[in-house]
């Protein structure tokens, strides 16, 4: 009997210890799960400072953008002291430009400035600045300012070595465009009225330049900038004195008067008798519509006139074609008389056309 009691007692005892194991192994489950939920809890705030603290220091280390403003050697040309103080010849060159066209003397640029008011800036080809006599000229030149038919120059520096003049703008750009139109562009003809107001003009325009003792060299719809009015301002009237003749006369084929082109002429210098010439070309490119350079203008009104007489003549786009067209036919062939001396002077064409026109 003691032996099994022995027994039960033993068997009790081993219960015992299996459940305070069971307890002990519950009880640490429970701890390594807490304890792993508080260390995953500790990383994930650990984390987050991190990434803040890495973010801010990204943030203060960002580049900051700035603008770099070069500015070359600068020289005043020409230009009032209010013109000086209004352009600073650095701002001018680095704002935006549109390409309007190239020239004898460089290319020509529309600008609009931060006022909002527009200019016109010509880029000098380095050729012509080589002469020793360019900003003779262009001081020479700025000075003509107080003619209404002639367009001003405003404002003359170089900047970085190169050479650039300003022109004012005048938004209905040249007789040549206002005739014949521009790539891409549709256009209404031009009247007759107003036709034989920019023949005046223009005669005033060259008279003016004349009455300087000067020449034009070459006269030409392009040179001619019509305003708002339709009236026109002579430019490039300085081209004579910074081209060489020969390579005028090349570039402006049916625009030159016969002395200049025969290839024996001793003497190849622009007069104003060859002025007078160049002018009477204009007329019949303003009546006609023909441009010179690919028609010979003389010999087309000739033909003309013996086909279908004077109503032949005048550009057939044209209305309000009045009967004075005939007299002004008549004063651009005297200009294109082939004896220099015979010619008319650019005063008495300008009585002429005004005797026309009233």
């Amino acid at each position: 009997m003691a032996a099994l009691e022995s027994l039960k007692h033993s068997n009790q005892t081993m219960k015992n210890l299996d459940n305070s194991w069971q307890f002990f192994l519950l009880l640490t489950m429970f701890l390594v799960c807490t304890l792993h939920r508080a260390i995953t809890l500790i990383s994930t705030k650990l984390t987050k400072t991190t990434t803040t603290t890495t973010t801010t220091q990204i943030t203060n280390q960002t580049p900051i953008s700035l603008e770099v403003k070069i500015t070359l050697p600068t020289k005043i040309i020409f230009g009032d002291d209010e013109t000086i103080t209004r352009f600073n010849p650095s701002d001018l060159i680095q704002l935006p430009k549109n390409r309007l066209g190239e020239g004898s003397l460089g290319t020509l640029y529309k600008v609009v400035l931060d006022s909002g008011s527009i200019i016109t800036i010509r880029k000098i080809c380095a050729n012509v600045t080589r002469g020793g006599n360019f900003e003779h000229w262009v001081r020479f030149f700025g000075s003509v300012s107080d003619d209404r038919w002639l367009l001003p120059l405003r404002f003359g520096f170089w900047y970085g070595g190169e050479a650039f003049v300003i022109h004012d703008y005048l938004c209905l750009g040249s007789l040549e465009e206002l005739l014949h139109g521009s790539e891409g562009v549709r256009f209404t003809a031009l009247n007759w009225e107003i036709r034989e107001q920019i023949v005046l003009g223009g005669a005033k325009s060259v008279a003016s330049i004349h009455s300087r003792g000067l020449i034009c060299g070459v006269i030409k719809s392009s040179n001619f900038l019509i305003q708002s009015d339709f009236s026109p301002r002579l430019s490039s009237y300085e081209t004579p004195y910074l081209i060489s003749t020969s390579t005028i006369i090349r570039r402006n084929c049916g625009r030159m008067a016969p002395e200049l082109t025969r290839t024996r002429s001793i003497s190849r210098s622009f007069t104003q008798a060859s002025d007078v010439y160049s002018f009477g070309i204009l007329m019949l490119e303003i009546i006609t519509g023909k441009k010179p350079s690919v028609t010979n203008l003389g010999q087309y009104v000739l033909e003309k006139r013996k086909r279908e007489g004077l109503k032949g003549v005048p550009d057939k786009r044209m209305t309000c074609v009045k009967e004075n067209i005939s007299n002004m036919i008549m004063i651009a062939g005297a200009c294109l008389l082939s004896d220099p001396k015979q010619r008319p002077s650019m005063g008495s064409v300008v009585e002429m056309i005004q005797g026309t026109i009233e």
